[in-house]
């Protein structure tokens, strides 16, 4: 069975990281805004890092995103700058419910610890734990680890988990084990592992640096 650090150690070995493909770290490193980040990633729900630009560019050009700024546009004009994401609706939505929880709370976060920021972020309506977690990973370096429909498919096929892993079991197996740093860039490379190589269709198999102890290479009958 693969570990947390050998999984590290040899996707690291294998891929490089571009920051401009992780919208929520981009954004992180470049402006050191949490409220900012949040938007971000709302944005990149089931969309592509290329139209979560689009998005977040318009918002930025158009009214340069803070919390009063989104508080003080239409619904109807938020929609319209980040239609092109899909969900445009619920998001606008989403994005509000954040603006005004940093509005009221944005002076208290900076105190609370990263289990008390998960359990606050994910009371808000539309902040589920993955949209909490890339935050808390990002901005926060907090000891968590974000787990996307890339992941959950390397780590189901690989097989460490079982057959249908939950996202807390996924996030245990890796958070016992690595440290913050270690957690982000993990996760990263494993996004980059299941766009490149293990694809939902046609994964690459026979190259694949985890196929050594991949339950799903082994059930192929490619070992």
């Amino acid at each position: 069975m693969c570990t947390p650090k050998e999984i590290l150690d040899r996707l690291s070995k294998t891929y490089s990281i571009n920051p401009i493909d992780f919208v929520a770290y981009d954004v992180c490193a470049r402006t050191k805004d949490v409220f900012k980040t949040f938007v971000a990633t709302i944005l990149s729900q089931n969309s592509t890092d290329r139209a979560t630009y689009i998005a977040y560019n318009n918002l930025e050009r158009e009214i340069g995103i803070s919390v009063n700024s989104i508080l003080s546009l239409s619904d109807d004009k938020l929609r319209s700058l980040i239609r092109n994401v899909g969900l445009a609706n619920s998001k606008a939505r989403y994005i509000k419910n954040v603006a005004l929880f940093f509005k009221e709370h944005k002076n208290d976060i900076y105190s609370l610890s990263c289990e008390e920021l998960r359990k606050i972020f994910t009371s808000i309506e539309g902040v589920g734990e993955k949209t909490a977690d890339v935050v808390l990973v990002n901005c926060f370096k907090c000891r968590v680890f974000p787990i996307d429909t890339h992941i959950r498919r390397v780590v189901t096929r690989l097989g460490i988990l079982g057959s249908n892993p939950k996202y807390n079991d996924i996030s245990k197996f890796f958070t016992s084990n690595l440290d913050s740093e270690q957690l982000l860039q993990v996760h990263q490379l494993l996004i980059v592992h299941g766009r490149k190589t293990c694809t939902a269709r046609k994964p690459l198999c026979e190259s694949c640096v985890l196929n050594y102890c991949c339950g799903y290479f082994n059930r192929m009958g490619k070992s």
